[in-house]
């Protein structure tokens, strides 16, 4: 269960971030983010009810659950923040490369916020599945690294929050139902980004402009989470998020198919490596 919810989160995310990538051409990045929330709620809200109709307990509110839920809010929150912040000061190709180093920054925080010890070979499938993820986004410009220095810095930051983030996604999974703890982290992280948008007419009207692909990119982010927090469930937040990298493969296929990138062979070669690394965590899991 763990592997094929694994699996199936990373092709949702590919296909997230490729509905993102034909919003971001008539969204700005904070109604972007806000929209990932906020519409994904009702969807969550749809799935509680149903659950609750068939018996299925939904709602935790033990204090621990609810502060690792404010803790989940918080850590996602300021990753996209900085993620977005880092897109304005770089080039997305080096600063993308930096933030496929969330695997690597888990081989820390796991252990210490979760628990769950990595043995030497899954370490190893993690370090190959970040080289190929490097790999496939790297491509220094004629600019270089030394002028985005405050774009890599951005993006390390983001790396590090977003690994902290998996951290609490594992631990909340463990005492609450995958769905409803979704949707309150999700509706936490809407709440923060709200005042942000209201005060905003232009965001406002191109939120209401935008409803369709938005409602779209919802379905598949409710779907994504939901299957990501069931995964983690099974697995340790290092081998779910290590073969989530998989969707950098998928990615590579649908950018060159919808939106005619190119270097097709180079990013090939490179999603070779990751598949090796996700063929390594799913034979670890399986022996």
């Amino acid at each position: 269960m763990g592997l094929f919810f694994s699996f199936l989160s990373a092709v949702l995310s590919s296909s997230k971030d490729l509905v993102s990538k034909r919003l971001a051409f008539r969204l700005d990045s904070t109604a972007s983010t806000y929209a990932s929330f906020a519409y994904a709620l009702p969807f969550y809200m749809i799935a509680l009810i149903a659950m609750s109709l068939f018996g299925w307990e939904t709602v935790t509110l033990s204090a621990s659950f609810w502060l690792l839920v404010l803790l989940r809010s918080i850590t996602d929150t300021m990753a996209e923040w900085l993620k977005m912040h880092a897109f304005e000061h770089g080039d997305i190709s080096i600063v993308a490369s930096f933030f496929s180093l969330s695997p690597l920054f888990l081989l820390i925080t796991s252990p210490l916020i979760t628990g769950d010890q990595l043995a030497p070979l899954g370490a190893l499938a993690l370090v190959i599945v970040v080289i190929g993820s490097l790999l496939l986004v790297y491509r220094p410009t004629s600019h270089g690294w030394r002028r985005q220095k405050k774009a890599i810095f951005l993006a390390i930051a983001a790396a590090i929050f977003f690994s902290l983030n998996s951290c609490f996604d594992r631990l909340a999974v463990q005492e609450g139902n995958p769905v409803f703890a979704g949707f309150t982290m999700t509706l936490l992280s809407a709440l923060f980004l709200f005042p942000l948008i209201i005060r905003s007419r232009p965001r406002l009207e191109s939120l209401r402009a935008q409803r369709t692909g938005l409602l779209i990119r919802a379905v598949l982010e409710f779907t994504f989470m939901s299957s990501k927090l069931i995964a983690l469930q099974y697995l340790t937040a290092t081998d779910v998020v290590g073969i989530q990298r998989l969707a950098l493969v998928f990615s590579i296929v649908g950018g060159y198919v919808f939106f005619k990138e190119e270097d097709l062979p180079r990013r090939l070669s490179a999603g070779i490596l990751i598949l090796a690394g996700v063929f390594l965590i799913t034979w670890l899991q399986l022996t």
